[in-house]
């Protein structure tokens, strides 16, 4: 295995009501692929993606991460989180999944490492959700229902040298986001973007208590 490349794990759709991998997956994977020298740098301790779906990032990063980290997975969706159970089973990987909305259900004060998120960013109507697999991209009016209830508790989950990447795309004002991740005292760059059937979307990758100059990546 290239220590340069996430590896690319197997998984398999047992149910209609899991969001399938798709272009915003990969430019995460990507994403994350470009920054596995500060993330083994980082070396962190604990790791946690929020909606999973299939599983394949949160096991992916496990893969690449195993040797120093532990990793949760938590969507609202249980179908998502037996996926998510059985892609990690299936590759190898170990991955402690939750059932719940958001971290409601996790007493993780300052511990979190690194934080992932795809979050459901496509605006919508009230009364548009009508199945689970539909809390995979109803976001809302601006696409930012979960995000804006997310950030909030994040000073008090992520630990003090952290790391962070969401999924954004242009309707959900990217640069507002960043604004108020600065203003709770992160630090915010967007790393990756890709246009892809009318979505302009975006990876913006936050940070607290890194210098990434200082940071030994090889």
């Amino acid at each position: 295995m290239n220590s340069s490349k996430l590896p690319t794990p197997s998984y398999r759709l047992e149910s209609e009501q899991v969001y399938d991998p798709s272009e915003d997956t990969f430019l995460l994977l990507d994403a994350l692929e470009n920054d596995l020298p500060i993330l083994k740098s980082v070396k962190p301790a604990l790791v946690l993606e929020i909606g999973p779906g299939s599983g394949v990032v949160i096991t992916a990063l496990s893969l690449a991460l195993r040797r120093t980290s532990f990793f949760m997975a938590v969507d609202i969706n249980h179908f998502a989180c037996s996926t998510t159970a059985q892609t990690a089973d299936k590759n190898g990987s170990k991955v402690d999944v939750l059932c719940g909305d958001l971290v409601s259900s996790l007493r993780l004060g300052n511990l979190i490492d690194l934080l992932v998120f795809n979050p459901p960013y496509v605006p919508s109507n009230e009364g548009e959700e009508t199945e689970l697999i539909d809390k995979a991209w109803a976001g809302s009016d601006l696409g930012r229902f979960s995000t804006d209830k997310l950030f909030p508790m994040l000073p008090r989950l992520m630990s003090s040298n952290c790391l962070g990447y969401i999924v954004v795309i242009e309707e959900n004002r990217p640069e507002e986001m960043a604004n108020s991740l600065h203003s709770l005292g992160f630090t915010c760059e967007f790393v990756a973007k890709r246009n892809v059937r009318g979505e302009r979307l975006k990876i913006l990758r936050f940070s607290r208590g890194l210098d990434f100059s200082k940071l030994s990546i090889t």
